[in-house]
Parts: C-alpha cells; sequence; structure tokens
C-alpha cells in the first residue's frame, strides 16, 4: 500500500517575537503552523502567548465545547475540569505553571483575552478517562451529570497505536517509531493543530507534535534521538492526584539524554490514569559506530503501578489469561528488536486491575483481551495487526488485514522495514472510514526517524465540499529536527 508523503517546506514568511518564531509548512493535507520559543519557562509562554495565543484561545473553547455535545452546561464543564486540575495541580513541575502564566501574558500583548484557567482546563481535558463506568474523578458530580458523562463515553470509544522497530528488522539497523492518536474526529481540532519547537535555557530541546494550548506533549521526540508515544489504557486503579501524563511526556524529552534516563524518569513519576507509553532511543549520535545500539522500552502504567517492557521480553511471553473453565491462554507477542502496544496491558499488576479490551479489573469483564468471539478489541484489530505485519515483512509473506479485507502488503522475498513499510504499518493499524459513524478514527499520526531526526507527521483533514479524511489517508509531511533547529 502505497501512503502519500511529501517533504513539509515553509510556505510563509516568518513571525518572530523574541527569539521566538511562527512560520506556516506545507503538507498534503494543508499548512500546519510551526512554533518555536526559546529560553526560560516564563520567557517560552511569553513567546508562545503573542505568537499562537489566538490559537490557544479558540481551541480553549473547543475542548469545552465537546463536553458541552453530551448535554452539560458550561458552568458544569468548567467545574468538572477546574476540580480535576485541583487535584494535579499539587504534582505539577513549577516550570509548566511558570510558562502557563507567560502564555498568558503573552496572549494579552498580542491583543487576545485568555486565562491562565482555560489553559488549566486544557490540561485536564486531555488527562481524563471518560471510558469507566465508574470514575472517581468525578464523584463530586451528581447522577444526572454522571449519566451525561458516561452517555459521552459510550458515544466516543477511543483507541491508539505505537511501535518501535530498529536493528536487524530495518534499514541499516536504524530506529523506526509510531505515534498514532485515534481520538475525537471531526470536531474542528484540525484547524488548531501545531507543532512546537522547544529550546529550553535549561534542558534539552524538544519537538512536540499536538494543537495549540497543550502545554504538555502528546507526541515528540528530542535533539538526543528519543522518541515518545502514548495509548490510553483504562484501569480500575486510577486517581488524579499525580502528574498529568502530558506533562510528564514533556518532562522526559526535555530532561533524558538517554533511554536508561527515561526509564528512570518514567518509572518513578506520580502516574494518574491508565495509560501505556513508549520511548524510543534512535541513538543517532553512535550511528556509523561499532557502538550504535538504538533501543526501546513500552511502560505500562497506572496510579498504583508501572510495568516496564523491552524487546523480546519474557514478561511479555509469559502474560495469559484464564477463562470460564480455568484453562489458560497465552496472549503475549513478544519480539526480537521492536516493541508495540495498543490498548492491553501484558505486565501482571497492570492487567490484573486494567479494564481496557475486556480486562479483568472490572467485575463485569471476563479478562479476555481477544474480546467476546474473539474480535472487536484493539488487541485484534490493532496489536495483533502490528505484530503480524512485522513478521510479514520479516518473512516475505503477504498479509490481508482482517478489518477491511485488505492485501497490505504483498507476498515477495524477505525485506528490511524503512520509512515506506513504517508508514504502510501506520496507515493500516489508524482507526479508519469504518469508524467515521462513531467520531472515533485516527486523527493525528507521527512516524518518527529518529536515527536521522526526521519525523512525519498527518492530520485529519476536511476539504471545502465536507469530505473528511483521517490522518493517515491525508497524507504526512516530513519533518527534519536538525532543519528545524537550525532556523
Amino acid at each position: 500500500m502505497s501512503i502519500k508523503h511529501v517533504d513539509a517546506s515553509p510556505v510563509s514568511d516568518k513571525k518572530t517575537c523574541d527569539g521566538g518564531w511562527l512560520a506556516l509548512y506545507s503538507t498534503p493535507h494543508g499548512p500546519i503552523p510551526v512554533v518555536s520559543v526559546c529560553g526560560n519557562p516564563e520567557e517560552m509562554g511569553w513567546q508562545y502567548g503573542v505568537l499562537v495565543g489566538d490559537l490557544v484561545k479558540r481551541n480553549a473553547n473547543r475542548l469545552v465545547k465537546i463536553f458541552e455535545s453530551a448535554g452539560l452546561p458550561e458552568f458544569v464543564v468548567h467545574n468538572i475540569l477546574d476540580n480535576a486540575w485541583a487535584r494535579m495541580a499539587p504534582h505539577t513541575p513549577k516550570r509548566f505553571l511558570d510558562e502557563m502564566e507567560g502564555i498568558v501574558r503573552g496572549a494579552a500583548a498580542a491583543g487576545v483575552e485568555l486565562s491562565v484557567q482555560e489553559l488549566h482546563r486544557i490540561v485536564a481535558a486531555t488527562n481524563f478517562d471518560l471510558y469507566k463506568r465508574e470514575e472517581r474523578a468525578f464523584e463530586f458530580l451528581d447522577g444526572e451529570t454522571m449519566e451525561a458523562l458516561q452517555h459521552l463515553a459510550q458515544q466516543r470509544p477511543m483507541s491508539c497505536t505505537m511501535f518501535a522497530l530498529w536493528g536487524s528488522r530495518t534499514v541499516d539497523g536504524k530506529m523506526f517509531s509510531l505515534r498514532n492518536l485515534d481520538w475525537l474526529s471531526q470536531s474542528g481540532m484540525h484547524e488548531d493543530k501545531l507543532i512546537t519547537l522547544y529550546r529550553p535555557e535549561k534542558g534539552i530541546a524538544c519537538v512536540t507534535v499536538g494543537y495549540a494550548g497543550v502545554t504538555g506533549c502528546l507526541a515528540g521526540t528530542n535533539a538526543k534521538g528519543l522518541t515518545l508515544s502514548e495509548v490510553g489504557a483504562f484501569s480500575v486503579c486510577e486517581e488524579l492526584d499525580g502528574t498529568p501524563w502530558t506533562l510528564i511526556a514533556r518532562q522526559m524529552l526535555e530532561d533524558a539524554l538517554t533511554l536508561e534516563e527515561a526509564v528512570t524518569f518514567i518509572e518513578g513519576a506520580k502516574h494518574t490514569i491508565g495509560y501505556n507509553y513508549l520511548v524510543a532511543d534512535g541513538d543517532p549520535e553512535r550511528y556509523g559506530t561499532a557502538e550504535f545500539a538504538p533501543r526501546a522500552a513500552a511502560f505500562e502504567t497506572n496510579f498504583k503501578c508501572c510495568e516496564t517492557f523491552f524487546a523480546n521480553d519474557a514478561k511479555e511471553a509469559a502474560a495469559e489469561w484464564v477463562d470460564a473453565s480455568g484453562k489458560a491462554h497465552q496472549y503475549g507477542l513478544p519480539l526480537a528488536d521492536a516493541i508495540m502496544r495498543a490498548d492491553t496491558a501484558f505486565g501482571r499488576c497492570s492487567r490484573a486491575s486494567q479494564a481496557a479490551d475486556d480486562g479483568p479489573g472490572d467485575r463485569d469483564n471476563t479478562g479476555n483481551p481477544w474480546g467476546q468471539n474473539f474480535s472487536g478489541s484493539s488487541y485484534t484489530t490493532c496489536h495483533k495487526p502490528m505484530h503480524d505485519m512485522i513478521r510479514a515483512y520479516e518473512t516475505g509473506a503477504e498479509y490481508v488485514f482482517p478489518v477491511r479485507n485488505t492485501r497490505v502488503i504483498e507476498a515477495g522475498p524477505p525485506r528490511r522495514i524503512g520509512i515506506e513499510e513504517a508508514l504502510n504499518i501506520a496507515a493500516t493499524v489508524a482507526h479508519n472510514t469504518e469508524m467515521l459513524a462513531q467520531d472515533d478514527w485516527d486523527v493525528m499520526s507521527v512516524v518518527y526517524a529518529p536515527t536521522d531526526g526526521d519525523f512525519w507527521v498527518a492530520f485529519e483533514s476536511c476539504d471545502g465540499e465536507g469530505n473528511w479524511k483521517n490522518a493517515p489517508d491525508s497524507g504526512y509531511g516530513r519533518f527534519n529536527f536538525g532543519e528545524l533547529l537550525a532556523e
């Protein structure tokens, strides 16, 4: 399957502010704003507010409207998000609080009326879990409001995917990794898409891909060749008394020089709700030497545990679920030089408390990751297809994606995975048009090649006649970290 991708290039003059700049870059699905900020947290916030404060304001209003679409009055939405932020605020690093204050001041200087509460609400909204039938975060709400929120959750099932591939599986042994965001489609958030280059006075330069006003990181890479991917994996073991995951992600990119440092940081973080993460290290500085050693790690987290997995991990191989008759079924699919995740957890602790993919943490679930009648779970629609496509490239077999019954890999000689193959896997497991009626498909896809500093970005799009395309179908624009930094 051929996936459209082109080199992104500037299509506008730079707008500048005190060392920061904003420019539009061309992609197949339309121009993407790229904003670059530098200095201490207050200075980076100021530049961001001056340059894209208008986009932040629009996106803040849009996120509130998503909650209002469930029938919640605006004041109730504000109450929900403000109470959630109050739980997370004590665990939020001061650098990000200072940056948000700077954004507000910068936006005001640009004539945009933006409050710090609106920025807090964006953080809170991106850290909510609407999947759970009983959400402790909403205990202060009345029954009618709870019912509306549960209706919103049922309307909008969500799933994401991620992988890392390197070594024996890839061209020249380089690293390729993925972050697919399958989320609320057709919300209009694509109008506020944004790539942000952070050049902190103290810390490592990094790029995040996401939406205006998301102070943290939905997806990103840093100057040392680390990439960050994430998947929501809801659990019954969840609280909001921790650090927002988007800020954990950004702090890791700004502070970690190596995979080992990223592992130490994530294992020591105060997590909130159920998430799986993947950090890949492209090891660019040692490429071409005998010491070159790209590698990656996956993390399965909730409020009480964080389990770490590496390639071909014995813990994943041992993962099993037990059916009603007492029979054990092995479901782990570990591979050498590869790690992948959708919603399903494989750790003993993380899976035991998981509600995602029929997890045993919910007393009404069976514990079967394959889903009822072995269909309909992210394991069967995302995780196993990623595994099977990786193996098909390794063996030369054809691969037919069962969700759409389409052949996406032709039979041929065994081949190593390069960008075309990585994009093919990414586009195949992204929720596609069959999920459009449920407002759930791939809204953002980022394929990283961190050994080279490249990353390919796609967002969902809508043409002038109202025809929507999910992110991979909209086409990818290639960016290079070093080139952006040189700007």
